[in-house]
């Protein structure tokens, strides 16, 4: 997150004014189910990397990635996933750019995976970076996954259903565009400010997506945390800021569809590594974070009771999902560029299902 004392006083009070109105009204829209299969080509288990925050471009970056290479190589992977804030300080405007060269393709390309991609606040920068008031970042990168096939973003929202083995599917993972939901002022679409018309569409469309799937284990992925120890917080109160469209609180509700249909949902955001059972407000679905891939700051602010919590180190998560099982192992990154096991966490059954 960028400050945002770097504007002045009166321009920030005048960009919030707007947000003060009453929810939004209006026509009722759709989005579509826009889905990205994937077939992996071994028996009926999926080995999955995950990232968060990481597009920086320092030497935390490379590190990481090279831990993950090393896991990889060991443990073998099948499938990455990226949560977000994929560029710093600000998404690229085209698909041109040498960002995704040097911050994506250089960095993961050795990986040799397709990548499932989540946009984020800074992705979607418009007056300074990470205010998340420009979706047209998150489509330049959507634009960006035609021309590279390991960088999968069909759209914004989107499902992608995973089939392994016997060709049933074995995971389906279900990507959220949450930075028009927190955004730290408000965003230049008005349809897609929190109770409008496309908040409550891809509400609709993630509660549609998750009935309907009948694969094994459902993940959801979007940027901004349903619950974290970190600087940011819960969903709902992010920040600790005073309004409603900036403190998450249509974040908590779109998360709240998924609350014992997903088995887990995943974010980033907070530059953290988290992993929480079932909480009462949101029973029958772990949560987890992963946003430490890129840079690892802050303390533990919160107070939730947590299975593994990581602070000031950076890392990923590394998922390994079969029939029966979803294995979830927290590794961090040393300084030599060692990766680290610094927690297990095995959930061997469907706890959100019904």
């Amino acid at each position: 997150m960028t400050s945002m004392h770097r504007l002045s006083l009166p321009s920030v009070l005048l960009l919030f004014l707007p947000a003060c109105a009453p929810a939004l009204s209006g026509p009722a829209v759709s989005l579509p189910d826009v889905t990205a299969p994937l077939t992996m080509p071994g028996p009926e288990h999926l080995r999955v990397v995950v990232m968060g925050d990481q597009g920086t471009g320092t030497d935390v970056q490379r590190r990481v990635a090279a831990a993950m290479q090393e896991v990889c190589a060991r443990e073998g992977c099948d499938l990455g996933v990226g949560l977000g804030d994929n560029f710093y300080p600000a998404g690229p405007r085209e698909v041109g750019s040498p960002l995704f060269q040097t911050r994506f393709e250089d960095v993961y390309g050795p990986l040799n995976l397709p990548f499932l991609m989540v946009a984020g606040n800074h992705d979607e920068s418009g007056l300074f970076g990470g205010d998340g008031t420009d979706a047209r970042g998150a489509e330049t990168q959507v634009a960006y996954a035609k021309v590279n096939p390991r960088w999968v973003m069909p759209a914004r929202t989107y499902r992608a259903p995973v089939t392994a083995g016997t060709g049933e599917a074995l995971a389906e993972f279900f990507v959220v565009d949450t930075t028009p939901l927190a955004a730290y002022l408000p965003g230049r679409r008005v349809n897609e400010w929190p109770g409008g018309p496309w908040d409550a569409a891809q509400r609709t469309w993630l509660a549609n997506a998750l009935r309907g799937s009948g694969a094994r284990w459902k993940l959801v992925l979007g940027h901004h945390p349903l619950f974290s120890n970190g600087k940011h917080g819960d969903a709902g109160q992010y920040d600790g800021l005073p309004f409603a469209f900036q403190r998450g609180d249509a974040v908590r509700d779109l998360y709240r569809v998924a609350c014992g249909y997903a088995d887990a949902v995943l974010s980033g955001h907070d530059h953290a590594l988290e992993v929480f059972a079932p909480q009462p407000e949101c029973p029958g679905t772990w949560a987890m974070v992963s946003g430490a891939a890129g840079k690892a700051e802050g303390a533990r602010t919160g107070t939730r009771p947590a299975a593994t919590e990581i602070h000031g180190q950076p890392g990923f998560l590394w998922l390994h999902l079969t029939p029966h099982t979803l294995n979830v192992r927290v590794y961090t990154v040393a300084a030599d560029g060692t990766a680290r096991l610094a927690g297990t966490h095995h959930i061997t059954t469907r706890e959100g299902s019904r």
